[in-house]
């Protein structure tokens, strides 16, 4: 079959082993391997390819394979389902998307290596060469029977059609992640060094782990010092350092472990503080419409002005930090109105600002 191009998916190859063997029966490699070739319709196929799928069938996906040597044939010592038999052709599109949201995001890290692995679990990488997407979106497109779904190639084509754009990745200690999982499955103490923006220098932390919280990227742990365990409060994982597990003592998860039962209705991010404020920000200029388009806060309150050609937006919430960030982010289009002490943070930052330029 001389030119000729592979075209199925590693996906659909799967599909098939596992058809041939899910009724329990033996069934020899040679014979298996002459099926494939037959159903997929690539005389091509290669011996170390089938074994690469074996492989990856029972090692990724926990195939109950095994080899008969009285039979001299492969079969299934149990019941077994494909985790990817449940999901149609759009929802494998989906889990793509998210493994790509995924790494996106990663840091290299324990977890996020693990939710990589969950989903490559669940959705085995396809191997469709750009043959197929040639296929798929050119005009002549002929699917090869029902062992070559039509849908599955315009799924892997459709995945071009989305990008997921890049963001900064925080640097974390090796094994920092890995081992905080571990003190909040056994609820042991933690023991690590820690650089706060509010210290001048690093220092020495003891604390009960309560729970991993994801904010914008960044991971943080939310825990609180054996001895005050009424004030539990967020550590930056990139900011932690010489991190160890004290696996002699455990702790009690108190009442209070939640992060988000102490969490207001503001939605700049994890941070927040003890105290609430009632803040009101004008905007004016392209500034208007990027405010119009989000819920800020859950109480919050826009008033438009179209002869002023001003929006303002008022709002109650302790997260004055991340509301401070937000102002000065859109420059020259955003003036605070309330609170004044607020007003005149702004000032002086503003002033500063202009000394350096």
């Amino acid at each position: 079959m001389s030119g000729h191009k592979t075209t199925h998916t590693q996906l659909e190859r799967f599909r098939l082993i596992d058809s041939f063997l899910a009724d329990g029966e033996v069934v020899a490699f040679e014979k298996l391997l002459d099926i494939l070739r037959l159903e997929l319709r690539d005389e091509n196929l290669s011996e170390s390819s089938l074994r690469r799928d074996f492989r990856y069938l029972k090692n990724e996906l926990g195939a109950p394979l095994a080899y008969d040597n009285k039979l001299r044939g492969w079969h299934y010592t149990k019941p077994f389902k494909l985790p990817v038999e449940g999901f149609s052709d759009d929802e494998l599109l989906y889990l793509e998307l998210i493994r790509s949201l995924v790494g996106e995001n990663a840091n290299e890290d324990f977890l996020y290596r693990a939710f990589d692995k969950l989903l490559n679990k669940i959705t085995p990488a396809r191997h469709a060469e750009k043959e197929t997407l040639k296929q798929v979106q050119g005009d002549d497109i002929q699917p090869h029977g029902d062992s070559l779904r039509h849908a599955e190639l315009v799924s892997a084509s459709l995945r071009d059609r989305f990008y997921i754009a890049p963001r900064p990745k925080p640097v974390i200690d090796q094994g920092v992640v890995e081992k905080i999982i571990e003190a909040i499955k056994n609820n042991y103490l933690l023991d690590f060094t820690y650089f706060s923006k509010w210290e001048p220098e690093e220092r020495h932390r003891k604390i009960m782990p309560f729970q991993l919280v994801f904010d914008s990227g960044s991971l943080f742990l939310y825990g609180a010092g054996s001895k005050t365990p009424e004030n539990p409060r967020l550590f930056k994982l990139s900011k932690m350092h010489n991190v160890q597990l004290i696996t002699s003592r455990t702790f009690e998860l108190p009442d209070n472990f939640r992060f988000r039962e102490a969490f207001e209705t503001g939605r700049f991010g994890a941070f927040q503080y003890d105290e609430a404020y009632d803040f009101k920000i004008e905007f004016w200029g392209e500034a208007r419409s990027t405010v119009r388009e989000c819920i800020w806060v859950d109480n919050q309150i826009i008033e438009e002005n179209q002869e002023a050609g001003l929006t303002t937006i008022a709002f109650t919430s302790s997260q004055w930090i991340p509301v401070f960030r937000w102002l000065l982010s859109f420059g020259e289009n955003a003036r605070p109105l309330e609170p004044d002490w607020f007003v005149e943070q702004w000032k002086t930052t503003v002033k500063k600002m202009n000394e350096n330029i």
